[in-house]
């Protein structure tokens, strides 16, 4: 079930940490601020699959997901909740997961650790920006979890780990409750409902909220045209202001840039250099690592440049598992997978669910998503009580020879 609210832009956004291109062009000034330290060698690695991964599945999700003219995703929430998963796969599993998050050549410990300290350093990185990551892994109770498993997701993405009866229908409430608490409200549920073979999910929450550098003027705000790939036009509310900032723009793309706070957290907005190619194709031809790259190492600073942007908010959620599939994780999900690093059980990948929310106005951007990895027992045994009145048998299987035959219908 996908769901979908806009006011206002048609266009997909995405949002970036400066760091990760080293780009000091984000502002008109280049940033005001500046990480608190050095990123390490194993931080630059982690940086540099995220990139690969971000613009591989996020082509992928326009690609798929034709139906909707609107979505957004958070790649560091998808990449985080299949870190800890990772942690629980062995074997061919492992190195299959690995590959499709782009982190060749890392070992599960390097892999861990620059999770650990990047996400440290984003949540400190500007003190205007509110960033929340949250973890957590919630198990059927009396699942044997392996205790190198949960020592690790604790330690080093500092995961609540919490056993739940998953046949309780207040299970899932309690889920959805830590969803909405550590999103700020904005996603209330992940769980709809429990499956009687489902034996745990892995949830990574992530929130943002960061004021404009330079906000919008609630009064230069008003109702304006905004054109669809059609031709038709449709009124929205525009912001409006004259003020310094970096753009490009040649026969490829319009691309501005947005900073928040201390700048260090930056919004891209890009729309095609040619205004008939539809939405769809340049995110398939153009929107690329190496594009953007290219494009913000030519940004100019243009003075009282006259900026319009649409008010939006956006809701959008989507399951993944087709689309892991195709970047390669087709065992993880279809078996015959190794995940006995979890626990001592045949187990796959059920479902990864993702939903976001967005919402852009005069005085900035909130945003948070929610990744959920849900894991099943494959050969789970039926459960089957005895507790009514039952006929017995007792026999030899060769020749079928009854020895003995009974009920109970008292005891």
């Amino acid at each position: 079930m996908k769901k979908v609210v806009i006011t206002g832009i048609v266009l997909p956004i995405l949002l970036f940490c400066v760091a990760c291109d080293k780009d000091p062009s984000t502002t008109p000034e280049g940033p005001k601020g500046e990480l608190p330290r050095e990123l390490n060698a194993s931080e630059m690695k982690i940086i540099a699959a995220d990139q690969s991964f971000s613009y591989d599945i996020f082509r992928r999700t326009v690609a798929y997901d034709t139906e909707e003219e609107n979505l957004m995703i958070s790649p560091l929430s998808i990449s985080t909740a299949l870190a800890m998963t990772l942690n629980g796969a062995k074997g061919q599993t492992f190195e299959d997961m690995q590959a499709s998050l782009y982190l060749h050549g890392m070992s599960m410990d390097e892999i861990n650790d620059a999770f650990q300290s990047l996400v440290k350093l984003l949540l400190t990185a500007d003190p205007e920006v509110k960033i929340k990551i949250a973890n957590s892994v919630w198990y059927k109770e009396g699942l044997p979890v392996e205790e190198d498993f949960v020592q690790r997701l604790k330690n080093k993405y500092e995961a609540e780990i919490t056993g739940l009866d998953f046949s309780d229908p207040g299970a899932k409430d309690i889920i959805n409750k830590w969803v909405a608490e550590n999103t700020e409200g904005l996603i209330k549920t992940i769980i709809d409902e429990i499956p009687g073979n489902m034996i745990m999910y892995l949830i990574n929450a992530l929130y943002f909220k960061g004021n404009w550098l330079t906000q919008f003027d609630k009064d230069d705000t008003h109702k304006a045209d905004f054109v669809l790939e059609s031709g038709e036009r449709v009124q929205v509310d525009m912001m409006s202001q004259k003020s310094r900032f970096a753009m490009y723009a040649d026969d490829d793309v319009r691309l501005v840039q947005l900073p928040y706070g201390d700048s260090l957290f930056t919004m891209s907005v890009l729309m095609p250099g040619d205004p008939k190619m539809p939405i769809d194709q340049f995110v398939a031809e153009k929107v690329t690592q190496a594009n953007l790259a290219t494009w913000r190492s030519k940004l100019r600073v243009y003075g009282d440049m006259d900026l319009k942007l649409p008010k939006f908010e956006l809701e959008y959620e989507l399951k993944y598992n087709d689309i892991l599939k195709a970047m390669g994780m087709e065992i993880a999900f279809d078996g015959p997978a190794d995940f006995t690093g979890i626990a001592p059980l045949d187990l796959l990948i059920d479902e990864v669910k993702h939903k976001t929310f967005i919402r852009v106005d005069e005085e900035g951007t909130e945003a948070a998503a929610v990744t959920s990895v849900g894991i099943v027992e494959t050969s789970l045994p039926p459960s089957v009580v005895i507790n009514r009145p039952f006929v017995f048998i007792i026999y030899e299987q060769v020749s079928g020879a009854n020895l003995f035959m009974g009920k109970v219908k008292k005891l």
